[in-house]
């Protein structure tokens, strides 16, 4: 029979049990580390290097959306008046490519005419000299008498004259220039040229002008006079000496004013501010109004028309 154990042994062989198995697990569960390798040391390099490389970006990016923000909210310059204005004064621009177009169209139909002009010339010139070639001929073979140059001389004049129509001195012979009928327009313009003196009412960009262009809700197909852009507020000058007829505001030209010398008016439209009133007498270089775009208009600029009789003559021919 085994030895009964006091109390002391007891406890004694329970610490060696307890002490032995916990150094048996220990050894169980230790497992050396791993050696890492160059190549994942180098992978853990570069991939920190990224990440403080993303992290800079990223503060890079913030201080330039913070600088801009702060550069918006204190700069006075960048949206300033007079920055907003010459931008809606360049979107205002209504170049017209109709007119443009049609006068290109005018200058084509001129060249066969232009061309026939100096072929009917030649040929003139050309028989001009056969003739003269002819009569020479004659009038060695009939001899140089008296009455054979005088008939020859005058049979030379009556070929000359039947031949051409332009004014030409060939041969020491003179011929009467043929008239050619001006059109009322031309007509229009010499009277107003010789009659009145005419300056610029605005300087400034012309924007529309004279004659058809595109048409809009706003813009009309036929334009009667000349379109030039200003800031809304800029003085308006009289073109020419006169009297003031007209001073509204009503209708599609807004506020406007007429100013008539005998047979020849001048108008200024889409004002915002006018400075004259019917009846008064106004010379040329005077203040009578201010630009606007009052009326049908598509930003400021001043409608500048020159009229004889009612009929509308283009600007840019006077001016």
């Amino acid at each position: 029979m085994e030895k009964a154990l006091s109390q002391e042994e007891r406890i004694r062989r329970a610490e060696e049990i307890y002490s032995r198995r916990r150094y048996e697990n220990r050894n169980r569960n230790y497992q050396p580390a791993a050696k890492v390798s160059k190549y994942e040391e180098k992978n853990e390099v570069t991939a920190k290097k990224k990440t403080i490389r993303k992290m800079l970006i990223q503060i890079f990016v913030c201080t330039l959306i913070y600088l801009s923000i702060y550069t918006i909210q204190h700069s006075n310059q960048i949206f300033s008046n007079d920055v907003m204005n010459k931008t809606k004064e360049i979107l205002s621009y209504d170049i017209s490519l109709q007119a443009l177009y049609n006068q290109y169209l005018k200058y084509l139909e001129n060249i066969p005419n232009k061309l026939n002009q100096t072929l009917n010339i030649t040929n003139n010139s050309e028989e001009t000299k056969n003739n003269e070639i002819l009569n020479t001929e004659n009038t060695e073979q009939n001899g140089n008498t008296e009455n054979s140059e005088t008939d020859n001389s005058i049979s030379n004049t009556e070929n000359l004259e039947a031949e051409n129509t332009e004014t030409m001195a060939i041969g020491g012979v003179e011929i009467e220039p043929v008239k050619v009928e001006k059109s009322q327009e031309e007509l229009d313009i010499e009277y107003v040229k010789q009659n009145v003196n005419i300056i610029w009412p605005l300087n400034g960009v012309i924007t529309s002008r004279f004659g058809p262009r595109t048409p809009t809700e706003i813009v009309s197909a036929n334009h009667c006079g000349l379109d030039i852009a200003g800031n809304i507020g800029t003085d308006i000058i009289c073109a020419m000496d006169g009297t003031v007829t007209l001073s509204s505001s009503e209708g599609d030209y807004g506020k406007h004013i007429k100013v008539e010398n005998g047979e020849i008016t001048t108008l200024y439209a889409h004002c915002s501010k006018l400075l004259v009133q019917e009846g008064d007498v106004v010379t040329q270089g005077q203040k009578i109004a201010e630009v606007g775009e009052t009326g049908k208009a598509t930003g400021p600029h001043l409608h500048f028309e020159i009229r004889r009789e009612n009929r509308f003559i283009n600007p840019e021919e006077i001016l």
